[in-house]
């Protein structure tokens, strides 16, 4: 094995842990929205910490063998790494905005007298389900950029539909689990 094919290999596990750190972060919120009381999430909200650890940790590895392969392969010159790279970057933000809020949901959920109304809004956050299916449908939008290497224009519109895509399935509703009830519009 080369150094290229055991690049490729970490960048792939990278990717599947970062999925499962999306699959996770899934459970937690959906556990977090069954929540009546502070109490009743706290065993869910303590794993976040971890599932965080490792989502950054994949994303810093995916970056750097990423950059790597691309520039094995001498593909800078080409659209999709770049749109790939602004991609990860948006991941990232979207990612930090998340951490912040998981925090504080962490820090109230500890504290044993809260406004139930604030809790509820909290818990609730339609932000915490956009962000999330935006960030599931960017590695979408990343793996179909890094597997039919577009040029710009077709990089562009793969990145804004995955964008799109991503707030949209934010509004579907699954199994009485909706991302954004009609009440947070």
């Amino acid at each position: 094995m080369n150094l290229y094919t055991a690049v490729l290999f970490v960048h792939a596990i990278a990717v599947l842990v970062l999925t499962a750190a999306l699959t996770l972060e899934a459970w937690i919120l959906l556990q977090l929205r069954r929540a009546t009381y502070p109490a009743d999430v706290r065993p869910w909200i303590g794993t976040m910490q971890p599932v965080a650890i490792g989502a950054i940790s994949s994303l810093v590895i995916i970056y750097v063998t990423g950059a790597y392969l691309t520039e094995s392969l001498h593909s800078w010159a080409f659209a999709w790494p770049r749109v790939a790279v602004l991609e990860i970057a948006l991941f990232a933000l979207c990612g930090a905005i998340t951490g912040q809020r998981m925090r504080a949901i962490r820090r109230n959920a500890e504290r044993e007298q809260m406004n139930p109304s604030e809790w509820k809004a909290m818990r609730r956050s339609a932000f915490l389900k956009i962000s999330l299916s935006m960030r599931i449908w960017i590695v979408i939008g990343t793996i179909l950029l890094t597997a039919a290497k577009p040029g710009l224009p077709e990089s562009l519109v793969i990145a804004a539909s995955t964008l799109i895509l991503g707030l949209l399935f934010s509004f579907v509703s699954f199994g009485g689990w909706s991302a954004v009830s009609r009440a947070q519009i």
